[in-house]
């Protein structure tokens, strides 16, 4: 049995694989009053584990601590790639391209013959334009609506905290409606354009999503994606082999 694990910013999502297939898999959030690994290692399934397959978003340090927890077990790390696994990327640095993004490109590369936009909405937002043959052509980067409200609460004085609002109101009637609503509408149009745009220089394009928060943010898509939540987990399945 194969524990897979993909840490990104905000949590960690895991996946058991047993001979291909995930026979179950969670999501364990960071708390913010306990060292890192602490709480999460206490959550992850370890007993009759044979190796441990990892991307992580947080870094030399956090990582090495990761490693650390998970010692007693055989554990992998993966990296982005320049060109590897089917997949050439347009970064001329791999070390700037997210693992967590490269392991989506890799499972969105595996799972469909077609041109793509691979959309994550996480902690922030990642667009990704790859062919059919598998050359990314590059993507944007985008606040998630945790931040946008985040940085209007931090950046201006007397307007409130907003941690998150319901249906976006063009005429809201409230200081934090008005918050809610318009960052909302921001990115929920602004991902609308973006897709548009992308699309033109992409043949037969399929839009595939992934993130907790794909739902939300692309509620206003005038056209149908394909929903895949673990499609990270999905390219570690690639990388593990």
């Amino acid at each position: 049995m194969k524990l897979l694990l993909d840490f990104g910013n905000s949590r960690c999502k895991w996946a058991l694989l047993n001979n291909a297939e995930f026979s179950d898999s969670g999501v364990i959030s960071y708390a913010d009053n306990e060292p890192l690994l602490e709480g999460v290692r206490q959550q992850l399934p370890l007993v009759g584990i044979s190796s441990i397959h990892i991307v992580s978003v947080l870094g030399r340090q956090l990582d090495a601590q990761i490693a650390e927890a998970l010692a007693p077990y055989e554990y992998h790390f993966y990296q982005s790639k320049i060109a590897a696994h089917g997949i050439k990327l347009a970064y001329a640095d791999a070390g700037q391209y997210g693992n967590d993004r490269y392991a989506a490109l890799l499972a969105a590369h595996h799972t469909s013959i077609r041109d793509k936009l691979i959309i994550d909405c996480g902690t922030a937002i990642t667009i990704d334009g790859l062919t059919a043959e598998g050359n990314h052509i590059g993507g944007l980067i985008l606040p998630s609506y945790h931040s946008m409200l985040l940085a209007l609460s931090k950046d201006t004085q007397g307007l409130p905290v907003v941690q998150t609002g319901s249906d976006a109101q063009l005429f809201s009637k409230s200081t934090t409606d008005a918050i809610a609503s318009g960052s909302l509408l921001c990115l929920q149009q602004g991902l609308q354009a973006i897709i548009q745009q992308m699309k033109q220089h992409l043949d037969d394009c399929e839009i595939i999503a992934t993130g907790g928060n794909r739902k939300h943010m692309l509620a206003a898509l005038s056209e149908s994606y394909t929903d895949m939540p673990n499609l990270v987990l999905q390219g570690l399945v690639f990388l593990a082999k």
